[in-house]
């Protein structure tokens, strides 16, 4: 890492941790050698860019401004290297928060992939990441259901996959098979994770909608737990192709209601504020798109 651009990476860090000593941690100095050198910064520059408390460190106006104009040098700066170098092999370690109920299935396999490409790569990964707080959380790239409502960060979409209605055969058997969307209101629903759990799922056809309101008989808090369930018979749930594409080519889960369009799932990448220097988490959305995009 550049001497000359420690102290502009160092603010950064702390920006987006809020820590001092997390930053320092980070890049390898002592919490008082973080403090010391971003005072030093401000002296520089004449100005506070950070009020600090006992509780947190905070941006301050002139800070949150000379974040937002920092951010995209250094990440040109690291661009710049890597294609001078070649598209070198990235080093160090990124931080991923992902949401759980695609992560199993479709993340980690192709995590697993772009780690093969760069072996000098370490990851931390943070799982059961919430959808509205992933971005606030200590990590380099969040990768999300839905879409973010924090719009400061930087958002793409890496790819999307239709809702659908699936239940075991066993279920279908004993409870007899809906034909229509307001049929579901005398079976058995299982409640999945945010954004499944809601009070009303709505159907599209021929230009035709339909909103039915749901309670579920089971809530489930992952949505592993949720597919576990609908297997095993509990009742009829609302997921995404990803997360139950195995259970349907195998027999153990079927779809309901085929001819209804529930919409889809869309996985976000977010960029959250302080981490757009990393070049390796803009690497791996890439890949990730790429990843989705060869599959369909």
């Amino acid at each position: 890492m550049s001497e000359y651009l420690f102290p502009f990476r160092l603010f950064v860090r702390v920006a987006y941790t809020g820590s001092f000593s997390q930053a320092g941690r980070e890049l390898g100095i002592s919490q008082s050698s973080a403090s010391r050198i971003i005072a030093a910064l401000e002296r520089d520059l004449g100005s506070m860019l950070l009020v600090r408390s006992t509780r947190a460190v905070v941006l301050t106006p002139v800070g949150e401004i000379y974040l937002a104009n920092l951010e995209p040098i250094l990440a040109a700066f690291d661009e710049a290297n890597l294609a001078t170098r070649g598209g070198i092999e990235h080093q160090g370690r990124l931080r991923l928060g992902i949401h759980s109920g695609v992560s199993l299935r479709e993340i980690v396999p192709r995590l697993s992939e772009f780690l093969d490409i760069h072996p000098a790569l370490s990851v931390d990964l943070i799982a059961d990441q919430p959808d509205r707080n992933a971005i606030r959380e200590p990590v380099d790239l969040a990768l999300q259901v839905a879409a973010p409502e924090d719009t400061t960060a930087s958002m793409r979409l890496v790819d999307s996959t239709p809702r659908i209605l699936v239940a075991s055969p066993k279920y279908l058997l004993r409870k007899g098979v809906p034909t229509s969307p307001v049929e579901l209101i005398t079976h058995s629903v299982i409640a999945g994770p945010s954004p499944s759990r809601v009070g009303s799922w709505f159907f599209f056809r021929n230009g035709r909608a339909i909103s039915i309101s749901i309670e579920g008989r089971m809530t489930a808090s992952t949505n592993e737990v949720a597919i576990a369930s609908a297997v095993s018979g509990v009742g009829i749930i609302a997921t995404g192709l990803w997360s139950c594409q195995s259970e349907i080519e195998s027999g153990v889960l079927v779809r309901v209601l085929e001819n209804w369009d529930m919409g889809d799932f869309k996985l976000c990448a977010l960029l959250p504020a302080g981490a757009a220097s990393k070049t390796v988490a803009r690497s791996f959305v890439s890949h990730l798109v790429s990843a989705f995009q060869k599959q369909t």
